[in-house]
């Protein structure tokens, strides 16, 4: 199995699959795959997501997900794309997470082999969207399964609960003058500072689980040092506990704010709170011998678990590395992953 994961890894890091590209070779290169290791798969391409790969081995089995995308690869890197030192392998989405998905389909030929129900699916938009779970949330694949497993890098916890996501885009207007009458203008940086401030009060550092983060990430506007500037604009990022609903976060957000502001969303997803004690999220904790987490980040857990409220996250690797130069992952844990894989799969099928 070690052999198998690391030979195709080395092979998925290398093929280019960053969001909003062509996905076609890391589609055709993962559907081969699948193929290979006993399984019929169906690619669903359409308009306003990028393709979705399903396969399924029985029907009502547990339900693996993973995205195949990645953010850019970017600089600064000291190792190359699929180099392996010390038992890690090093590239993008050997984290996050190309190599979560090959512990899935290592898991898959052995599942095929013993017979055991199960289904996988793979999305390509995860980074930017999630459309494409959102697309195919509602499937039989999903919504029958015993569980779903997002099988994103969890350091082999239980993931129980994630944060909400609310992004948008802050506007200001003003008028153009000169610099050297500014009483003639109206200037739409100063107008957008008290705004950018009091969101920023609302940033916890270092954030626990039941806290809210408030970043502006963004900030653009002015033309020239002369010119006072008629227009800014600032991107915000802000995390969020189960206990806000979209209302209850935009009072909270904004209420304390008199400027006069456009504001425009740019991304909403839910906070996602799982029930602890279900036999789902027990049986998972008993097999990895481990513990539950809560995380700060979203993933596709928040599609699935609208339609299945048995969604979990459960994966091998550091989350903390992702998304930033010499990103890896421990191979030996690829591994392990997989094992767990085909043991939950195999007791939650017996369970049904």
């Amino acid at each position: 199995m070690r052999e198998f994961i690391e030979d195709n890894l080395k092979k998925m890091v290398k093929i280019d699959s960053v969001s909003e590209g062509d996905m076609s070779e890391i589609v055709d290169f993962t559907t081969d795959l699948l193929k290979k290791v006993g399984l019929e798969v169906e690619v669903i391409e359409g308009e306003g997501h990028d393709p979705v790969l399903i396969a399924s081995n029985g029907n009502k089995g547990v339900c693996f997900s993973g995205h195949l995308d990645t953010v850019p690869i970017g600089d600064g890197w000291e190792y190359e794309q699929g180099e392996i030192v010390d038992k890690r392998m090093y590239g993008r989405g050997t984290l996050d997470m190309k190599g979560p998905c090959l512990s899935v389909i290592a898991a898959a030929e052995e599942l095929v082999k013993k017979d055991v129900p199960f289904s996988i699916i793979f999305t390509t938009d995860e980074e930017v969207s999630m459309e494409g779970a959102k697309l195919v949330a509602d499937r039989d694949e999903a919504i029958d399964a015993p569980a779903v497993v997002v099988c994103e890098p969890t350091e082999m916890q239980v993931v129980t609960q994630e944060k909400g996501v609310y992004q948008f885009e802050i506007k200001t207007k003003g008028e153009n003058a000169h610099a050297s009458m500014p009483e003639k203008g109206e200037n739409a940086i100063v107008k957008i500072l008290p705004i950018l401030t009091s969101l920023s009060r609302k940033n916890n550092i270092p954030a626990e689980k039941n806290e809210l983060t408030c970043c502006v990430d963004v900030v653009e506007g002015g033309e020239a040092t002369n010119v006072i500037p008629k227009e800014c604009r600032a991107e915000v990022d802000v995390r969020f506990p189960d206990h806000f609903n979209k209302d209850i976060l935009k009072r909270y957000l904004f209420d304390p704010i008199d400027e006069d502001y456009e504001l425009e969303e740019i991304q909403y997803l839910d906070a996602v709170k799982l029930d602890h004690d279900s036999g789902a999220v027990q049986k998972l904790l008993e097999l990895a011998d481990t513990t539950t987490w809560s995380v700060p980040y979203g993933t596709e857990m928040v599609r699935f678990y609208k339609q299945n409220e048995n969604t979990m996250i459960f994966g091998p690797g550091r989350v903390d590395v992702a998304h930033q130069p010499d990103e890896y992952i421990e191979l030996p844990e690829l591994v392990k992953a997989a094992e767990v894989y085909i043991e939950y799969a195999e007791v939650m099928a017996d369970s049904g």
